[in-house]
């Protein structure tokens, strides 16, 4: 099941990604087999993925959305 990350803000999303990411470390450190750590992997990958793009997003101005509006007059 994938979550909507992007409702999240960069502090949320980094501390949520510490988390999990320290959860899966420390199942595979137990002995969990790869595989069935397959949901965990995935979660931590996405709030990686989001976590970069927020971080990005807010400091690209090629990314804005609102990139057109502030055109360079001629």
């Amino acid at each position: 099941m994938q979550m909507n990350w992007n409702e999240f803000g960069v502090d949320e999303l980094r501390e949520t990604y510490e988390k999990e990411s320290a959860k899966l470390k420390a199942s595979l450190l137990s002995g969990t087999s790869w595989e069935e750590l397959k949901e965990q992997r995935l979660k931590v990958t996405e709030l990686a993925i989001a976590l970069h793009k927020k971080i990005n997003t807010s400091s690209n101005p090629a990314e804005s959305t609102d990139r057109s509006e502030k055109r360079i007059a001629r």
